[in-house]
């Protein structure tokens, strides 16, 4: 007997509602083991106890630059750069979840790769940050319950391209704007092309690409995908695979993504495909202490659970796989003498130190697999928050200094001024001690000739590295957020971006308030004393004030002095008189940002431009940046300006 019902010898059931044990009557008594439902299982209350039923399962994918794949099977390719919904759950009746995609552009600003993923679910928010592999998965439950970019599930692929509204549209982009996330005010993130145009792929290559050495290894009746083909036809991932490839101009970890999404979608469907990497083509490094397997168990044994892959539901999949004796901590495979803390239902690691409690009343270190915790408060321009899902002291408020053109500044404070000195100069820095973290920003200005940047390489500690950036604990991240800008983001809340060719933005926050020095002066909120040295001395003459802070040489070749244009007057509304237009687009702003302030620099610029025109938009299009950083959008300003083109 069990709850008031007789259980026949041999019946065996699942004994609670997590259908994490299942038990069976024998003459020996009850006899129960621990196990899960599978991959395609949920449980569910059944006519006795509960049971694991099977339930329709779709998966979207979003992968290379990018393609979509939906629940229901329709395909699409969008280049946009904003952050998007992917699904979400849009009727009542099941629990509510979120998930959102953010694309950027690498290399080509024709297309654009996924780089960020946000899970909203059960109150929490969980970030995914590209790394190795160009690709997002969503897994869908719920028939007909689910929008966005994935679709509505309902095994009808022709009513794919709904919008939030309801709407059935024909166009992928009219239906992929539509789904931009709420609160996504990014600047040029529209798509800058459509369809397979944004390739830019010739006849000749196409056929390269197509051929089995490249993509045409997935459509190969005797290739190594072949035993997948009937399951999931090959055919659209073929032409992504070109299509990327052609972007990339055949780069071949470009193919060995490419090859891995199809690879690992067969897995996902109980597929294994035959061996496809080989020394040379497509090899995974892994880190230390693990090695690769092609089918590697999809619950790998971590500190948390070193039984965890016992009864496992979840399908093989390749994957680096800890060598015996070792364990997963994170993302590193540990000896289990070196694995971290289990503490308050988290997990941290060993030697990390974390901030606890909803007024950060604790600092605590994991240290042997122990935590210890000692008092701790915030500071009086701080507040206890959880910021990017880390609790800390945040502070209270910050203030931006921006650079401008050749010579137009707006300090911490909020004082305008005109220095036109070139050369390496000192933006911001940390004067004297501080409780706080230390930065030094300087900026080196050429003084003339035309200038060819690159925005995907940067160097960090003199080595080149390719966009997007991060150090292995996230204290550092840059990206590039749109074609021209670059940001630079660290943990102690200081944000540099760069936005080219002569716009640079520094954020500090109040905790560093008076405890700063250089051009952006010293930020303790009093616009009086701005102008003072490096030795601490108050000066009145901006030109003098801007040579204390130069990284060297005072020669005159520093200085900027290019002939002026003086037969077009660039105050008029076709120029930069349309900041100040009460017809123009920049009304709505006029409160956050003086375009007053802004006209004299733009004039500046213009007359020191070749093209007027274009630089006119790129002038714009900073004052569009400095209101969006002060919450306010100006919608369609690029084409109410003729900037809609550049």
């Amino acid at each position: 007997m069990l709850k008031g019902q007789t259980v026949q010898l041999g019946d065996s059931f699942w004994s609670d509602n997590t259908c994490t044990q299942r038990c069976t009557c024998t003459d020996q008594g009850l006899q129960c083991f621990n196990t899960r439902c599978s991959f395609s299982q949920i449980c569910r209350p059944a006519a006795f106890q509960y049971s694991c039923q099977t339930v329709q399962r779709q998966t979207c994918t979003v992968s290379g630059d990018p393609h979509y794949r939906t629940f229901d099977g329709s395909r699409f390719s969008f280049q946009g750069t904003c952050t998007y919904v992917l699904s979400e759950q849009c009727q009542n009746g099941l629990p509510y979840y979120r998930v959102e995609g953010k694309n950027e552009h690498q290399g080509s600003t024709h297309v654009s790769w996924p780089v960020l993923v946000k899970v909203f679910v059960h109150d929490e928010t969980i970030e995914l940050i590209k790394g190795d592999q160009s690709q997002a998965k969503v897994s869908g439950l719920s028939y007909f319950l689910t929008c966005g970019l994935c679709g509505n599930f309902n095994n009808h692929p022709e009513d794919d391209f709904r919008t939030p509204q309801g709407e059935v549209v024909s166009s992928d982009v009219v239906f992929a704007n539509s789904w931009k996330a709420s609160g996504d005010e990014e600047l040029d993130c529209d798509p800058q092309c459509e369809g397979l145009a944004c390739a830019g792929c010739t006849e000749s290559e196409a056929t390269l690409y197509r051929n089995s050495a490249h993509c045409g290894i997935l459509e190969n009746s005797t290739g190594p995908f072949a035993a997948c083909h009937q399951q999931l036809p090959p055919g659209f991932f073929v032409d992504s695979c070109v299509y990327d490839l052609c972007v990339g101009k055949g780069y071949q970890p470009i193919l060995c993504q490419a090859l891995n999404v199809y690879s690992s979608q067969c897995q996902q469907n109980g597929i294994q495909p035959q061996s496809w990497r080989r020394p040379g083509f497509c090899e995974i490094p892994c880190p230390a202490n693990s090695h690769f397997e092609a089918q590697g168990t999809g619950c790998p044994p971590t500190c948390v659970n070193p039984n965890s892959t016992d009864n496992c539901p979840l399908p093989d999949q390749e994957s680096c796989v800890c060598n015996s004796g070792y364990l997963l901590s994170g993302r590193v495979c540990v000896p289990h003498a070196d694995c971290g803390c289990s503490f308050e239902g988290r997990y941290y690691y060993s030697g990390e130190t974390v901030i606890l409690d909803t007024d950060c009343g604790r600092r605590c270190t994991c240290r042997s697999a122990s935590m210890t915790c000692s008092s701790n408060s915030c500071g009086p321009y701080e507040s206890c928050m959880v910021e990017d899902g880390v609790r800390g002291c945040i502070p209270n408020s910050f203030a931006t200094c921006w650079i401008r053109g050749p010579g137009s500044y707006h300090t911490f404070d909020g004082v305008m001024y005109q220095y036109p000195g070139a050369c390496r100069l000192t933006l911001a820095k940390v004067m004297g001690s501080s409780d706080h973290s230390h930065f030094l920003v300087n900026v080196e200005k050429v003084p003339q000739g035309p200038q060819v940047f690159c925005f995907n390489l940067l160097k960090v500690d003199g080595q080149l590295i390719r966009l997007p950036f991060s150090t292995w604990s996230n204290k550092i991240r840059i990206f590039q957020s749109s074609t021209h800008s670059v940001i630079l983001h660290t943990d102690f809340g200081v944000t540099l971006q760069t936005v080219w060719p002569h716009f640079v933005r520094v954020t500090a926050p109040g905790v560093y308030n008076g405890t700063l020095g250089g051009l952006c002066g010293n930020n303790n909120g009093d616009q009086h004393d701005d102008f003072r040295t490096p030795n601490g001395t108050l000066v009145s003459d901006p030109q003098v004030f801007g040579d204390s802070w130069r990284d060297g040489s005072l020669a005159d070749h520093c200085v900027v002095n290019r002939p002026h244009n003086s037969t077009t007057n660039f105050n008029s509304t076709e120029y930069c008189g349309v900041l100040t237009s009460h017809t123009g687009p920049f009304t709505s702003c006029w409160a956050a940002v003086n375009p007053w302030q802004q006209v004299d620099a733009c004039i500046d610029i213009l007359q020191r431009s070749d093209d007027p025109t274009s630089t006119l938009c790129e002038v714009l299009r900073d004052y569009a940046l400095m209101c969006q950083h002060n919450s306010v959008s100006l919608g369609q300003w690029r084409d109410a300006t003729g900037c809609g083109k550049f």
